[in-house]
C-alpha cells in the first residue's frame, strides 16, 4: 500500500510567499498606471482632440472628417493598448467615471479658449485660423500637463479597485 506524504507549509514560507505576491501586485499596479498614460500614448491623444476639436469652424466635409480622424486616433490609442496590455483587467466604475471627468474637463478648456481666443484675439469663428483652433491647442496642451496629477488620481483608483481583474 503505498504510504501518503503531508508537507507542512513552515510559517517563514507562507509569509515569504504572501510578501511575493504583495510584491508582484503592486508591481502590477504600478504598471498599469505607468501605461495608463504612457507619454507616447498622452501625445497621440492630445493630438486626436486636437483634429477633433480644430476641425469644428471647418466647412463640410472637413469639419467631419477632421471629427473623424481624431476620434479614430482616440479610439485607436485605446485599441492598440488593450491589444498591447500586459495585464487584462476589468476597469472600475470610479476609473471610468473619472475618465469621463478628465474629457469633460478638456472640453471645458477647448470653450474656454474659444471665449479667450474671440474675446482677446478677435479670432474669427469660421476657417483654419479660427477660435476652436486656439481652444484646441489649449484643450491638448491642458491634457498633455494634466498627466501628473492623472497618474497620481489612476494610482490611487486602481489601488482601492485591488480585487479587481
Amino acid at each position: 500500500m503505498p504510504t501518503m506524504e503531508v508537507a507542512f507549509l513552515n510559517p517563514r514560507d507562507a509569509q515569504s510567499s504572501l510578501d511575493d505576491i504583495r510584491r508582484l501586485q503592486e508591481t502590477t499596479r504600478n504598471e498599469i498606471v505607468r501605461r495608463s498614460f504612457a507619454m507616447p500614448r498622452v501625445i497621440i491623444v492630445a493630438f486626436g482632440l486636437f483634429i477633433s476639436f480644430a476641425a469644428i469652424d471647418l466647412g463640410a466635409p472637413w469639419q467631419y472628417i477632421g471629427g473623424a480622424l481624431g476620434f479614430a486616433l482616440f479610439v485607436a490609442v485605446g485599441v492598440v493598448y488593450e491589444y498591447r496590455s500586459a495585464v487584462r483587467r476589468q476597469p472600475t466604475v470610479q476609473e471610468a467615471l473619472y475618465h469621463s471627468v478628465v474629457l469633460i474637463g478638456v472640453c471645458m478648456v477647448f470653450a474656454v479658449g474659444r471665449i479667450l481666443a474671440f474675446a482677446l484675439l478677435g479670432a474669427p469663428a469660421h476657417g483654419l485660423m479660427s477660435q476652436a483652433m486656439a481652444g484646441a491647442v489649449l484643450g491638448a496642451l491642458a491634457y498633455v500637463a494634466a498627466v501628473p496629477l492623472n497618474r497620481l488620481v489612476m494610482r490611487s483608483l486602481v489601488q482601492q479597485g485591488r480585487g479587481r481583474r
